[in-house]
């Protein structure tokens, strides 16, 4: 099976998709690449990340920030990501706003894998998967091994076995946080639900870029925290008029 680079919301960082995508083809060996939406939004390359990822005519997801960049009703979203929205809706070439349209929800990777943005049980509700019993609604309905999934930004992994309640695996968490990498090996009595963090705009108080790499052949999972130019991704952010908020919290990780 091809080694997979999973990745999730990019949300128009350049800087950062570049820098995950190079660890990811140079450094790993990724020959495939599975995309969890949220292409555009925040920052200020939404047309070339959306350039970007459709050249690699990879399997991909619609993000909520896809979806609603083709839409006009932002009147819930708040004041900063409205203006962002609107930006971005003003800047993307109509042909990627056609594409983004036409993503699906959720979509089963050779016959191993399902990504998704948000959960498996309401793809079309975006809601945020921020705790087990969260997670546990999505299990119920994965019918495939591994279950990817993103939109809270922040890196997670979710379990469930026959007959039991989800639980998250805390250690791959505090090992994550303490080594900038943590392997998962999936056991195959269990489930896995699994969030590969932010590529553009962590939320977890560590501002280095998120994504995995899926490797079926070795049996393991490994996240990996990557550096990048966060201070070219600011300027970018300034340059183009966008809330000076955006370009901060990419410093904060939040």
């Amino acid at each position: 099976m091809p080694r997979y680079a999973i990745i999730s919301d990019i949300h128009a960082n350049l800087h950062a998709l570049c820098a995950v995508m190079e660890h990811a083809l140079q450094q790993q060996g990724c020959d495939c690449v599975a995309c969890l939406g949220d292409i555009v939004g925040y920052n200020a390359y939404p047309n070339e990340c959306a350039a970007y990822i459709r050249s690699l005519q990879c399997p991909i997801v619609r993000g909520n920030h896809d979806e609603e960049v083709c839409s006009t009703d932002w009147g819930r979203m708040n004041p900063i990501a409205r203006q962002a929205m609107e930006w971005t809706r003003s800047q993307l070439e109509p042909d990627h706003l056609v594409w983004l349209s036409r993503l699906p929800y959720q979509k089963l990777v050779d016959s191993r894998f399902t990504i998704v943005h948000a959960g498996l049980d309401q793809p079309k509700a975006w809601n945020y998967i921020i705790n087990a019993d969260d997670a546990g609604a999505s299990l119920q309905r994965q019918f495939s091994p591994i279950c990817f999934h993103g939109h809270t930004h922040v890196p997670r992994v979710y379990r469930r076995s026959n007959g039991l309640r989800a639980e998250e695996d805390s250690e791959a968490r505090a090992t994550l946080a303490a080594k900038g990498c943590v392997c998962i090996r999936p056991e195959p009595a269990c489930k896995y639900f699994i969030n590969v963090g932010a590529v553009g705009q962590p939320r977890d108080g560590d501002p280095r870029a998120s994504y995995a790499v899926y490797d079926s052949d070795e049996g393991c999972i490994t996240i990996f925290r990557i550096d990048y130019d966060i201070a070219s991704a600011q300027q970018a952010i300034l340059a183009a008029g966008l809330p000076a908020f955006l370009a901060e919290r990419l410093t904060q990780g939040a």
